[in-house]
């Protein structure tokens, strides 16, 4: 299934099926956790056996040879599409992220394992001091970092990262994934560089320590090198990039650079890199690309095979193939193709699940005027309807064979987090046919079962309609979800909840896009940008991110980036501004429960991940566990020596 999942907040669809098994940003979720060499839900059971018992432990470590080359899957449509790494909204795959996370360093990486927090091993900086109550933070880089060319990373790196941030989000609030006006970069008051390693922000207020570093600065700044990039044409001269002016002509040619697929392996500007990676090789047919070792990476983790190859298949099938065939040693397994597990294992292959990170749900187009569909779905009694109509408990059991857990909030009880409501296991609008057809005849609507449904009683008052909605206005939900050739369990969902609707007499009309595809389109946090407004009501692709402070900001808030559906409510701005600004130790579940019940999206089951790994790869069982974010760390995997 396609993934938004990320360790940054943003929308990614799943790069491999591994990387992309049910995609980036201060999200606000947490599905699943994970524990030792295997870990699965306690109550999923496939014919009698548990998750655990069925799709076993992580795979085995070795001796490293030294060399070779790993290969692993990744998706048509779900492939990179950008280089820069001040990412727009409209580029933020899984690919993308894949690939800018293997070539450049941020500095606040994050996830350990299947614990998602600040890894600092693999960060830029030491751990940051804060001071005068939030609003000033000091940051060291960590020593020893360079670039491929043998520079030192140093604080105009970072600096030179702020000013184009600047640039791009003046040019338009969609030009970075992770923007929220008034928030990065918009609420840095001075950014300073007392040496060449350290950088000091001051902000424009004062904000809570952990939403500062958890939402703030982890993953989203990201030092860039200064002395190469200062440039606005190919071998041009070195511009000063402090001017404000010059930093926007930095940042347009750099961000069409960027996106100009047919240089990514040639142009020059992607050569200089900090991370464990160089970029090899790019296909402009299908977008597979090869990764080389970097020489030059100074951090934990040096690579200890020669290169990594991320090869494109046309379906999730094509993919299975490929590992049946033992062309592809990393990959993940459709829940459509758990009955393949068996040969996997005896083709010579780990097979393991986990419980995955993120919030699964379909996206509500809030601004589609088709049909009056935004007077319709701003009703909060069609939204609770709508939710009576997902039948979890049976998605559960029948798409995913137990291996997901249900999900009635942005964090649900698998695992429990520190901001996790105390009613998130117990469904808000539990499954009932009866209770959506009640809900939608008391406020005017004539329900037809199997037949069509529309408003009688148009007016806002007590038991009509509501605003805007005329009479005899059809209930009926233009629905996307990503094809089932790369997407089998999100197509089923789908078809699971269009069954269910019909029998209230809701049309949904099913159709399929690829991740991609809805990732550039339906978006309704560009206000400049309106094209496909109208041609959505609900985009199905796959999941949310998470951050270690989860707020809701940049996907629930108003205006945020990655509010893709145009959602906006006071009471939830509120709510998230008090978990930015205050220091209440609930401030982030009270956002969390007020969402359970105002459904910004409509929630689906929190999927596992499951992954086959060929027995010839190593590697640490933190490498592993940490693809339950898509937060990929194959610097320490290796190729086995046979023994």
């Amino acid at each position: 299934m396609p993934v938004l999942i990320s360790p940054r907040p943003r929308p990614f669809a799943g790069l491999v099926a591994v990387l992309g098994a049910v995609a980036a940003a201060v999200a606000i979720a947490a599905c699943g956790g994970s524990s030792g060499g295997s870990a699965a839900h306690a109550s999923g059971k496939v014919n009698g056996k548990t998750v655990t018992d069925l799709y076993g432990s992580l795979p085995t470590p070795g001796t490293p040879t030294g060399a070779g080359t790993i290969t692993m899957g990744q998706l048509t449509g779900d492939t990179p599409t950008y280089l820069f790494p001040i990412v727009p909204g409209a580029d933020a795959t899984d690919g993308t992220a894949f690939m800018i996370d293997q070539l450049y360093v941020p500095l606040y990486n994050e996830q350990v394992g299947g614990v998602l927090k600040v890894n600092y091993q693999t960060s830029g900086a030491l751990p940051p001091t804060f001071s005068d109550g939030g609003q000033r933070v000091t940051i060291r880089l960590r020593p020893g970092l360079r670039w491929s060319n043998g520079k030192p990373v140093t604080s105009a790196d970072v600096l030179f990262d702020l000013a184009l941030l600047r640039s791009a989000v003046r040019e338009g609030s969609s030009n970075w994934e992770l923007y929220s006006p008034g928030l990065m970069p918009d609420n840095v008051k001075t950014a300073t560089a007392p040496n060449p390693s350290t950088v000091v922000l001051t902000f424009t207020r004062k904000y809570n320590p952990s939403y500062l570093l958890g939402d703030e600065l982890a993953g989203t700044l990201i030092p860039l090198p200064s002395s190469e990039w200062d440039i606005d044409a190919a071998n041009g001269p070195h511009l000063n990039w402090r001017s404000p002016a010059v930093a926007k002509k930095i940042y347009d040619y750099l961000s069409h650079q960027g996106k100009t697929l047919s240089t990514f392996a040639s142009n020059p500007l992607w050569k200089t890199v900090d991370g464990p990676f160089e970029l090899h090789s790019f296909s402009t047919t299908n977008s597979s690309f090869t990764l080389a070792a970097n020489p030059r990476y100074t951090l934990t983790g040096k690579v200890r095979y020669s290169t990594l190859g991320v090869q494109t298949y046309t379906s999730t099938f094509a993919q299975l193939n490929a590992l049946q065939a033992g062309d592809l040693d990393v990959a993940a397994i459709d829940f459509s193709q758990l009955g393949q597990v068996g040969s996997l294992r005896a083709d010579g292959y780990s097979v393991y699940g986990y419980p995955n990170i993120g919030s699964f749900g379909a996206i509500l187009n809030f601004k589609d005027t088709a049909g009056d569909f935004d007077k319709i779905i701003a009703q909060l009694y069609v939204r609770q309807a709508l939710d009576h109509l997902i039948n979890q408990p049976a998605y559960i059991s029948g798409i995913f064979k137990g291996a997901a857990a249900p999900a009635y909030s942005p964090l649900p009880t698998v695992p429990k987090t520190p901001y996790t409501p105390t009613a998130a296991g117990t469904a808000t609008y539990p499954y009932s046919i009866s209770t959506a057809a009640k809900l939608l005849r008391s406020h005017g609507w004539k329900v037809v079962p199997g037949g069509q449904t529309t408003c009688a009683r148009a007016g806002a008052g007590p038991g009509e309609c509501g605003a805007g909605i005329p009479s005899g206005t059809p209930l009926k939900v233009s629905w996307w979800a990503t094809p089932a050739a790369s997407s089998p369990s999100v197509s089923l969902e789908s078809q699971a909840f269009a069954s269910a609707a019909k029998q209230v007499g809701v049309n949904i009309q099913l159709g399929t896009k690829t991740f991609n595809y809805q990732i550039s389109n339906f978006d309704d946090a560009d206000p400049a940008d309106s094209t496909y407004r109208n041609d959505w009501a609900v985009a199905n692709w796959g999941e949310y991110g998470t951050s270690p402070y989860p707020t809701g900001d940049v996907i629930f808030n108003t205006g945020g980036a990655q509010n893709l559906g145009g959602y906006s409510n006071p009471t939830t701005d509120k709510l998230i501004a008090a978990a930015i600004y205050g220091n209440a130790p609930d401030a982030a579940t009270k956002v969390n429960a007020y969402l359970a019940k105002d459904l910004p999206i409509l929630f689906l089951p929190c999927a596992d991940v499951i992954d086959a790994v060929s027995n010839n790869v190593g590697g640490t069982s933190d490498s592993f566990l940490a693809m339950t974010q898509d937060v990929f760390y194959p610097q320490y995997w290796y190729v086995k020596k046979h023994t």
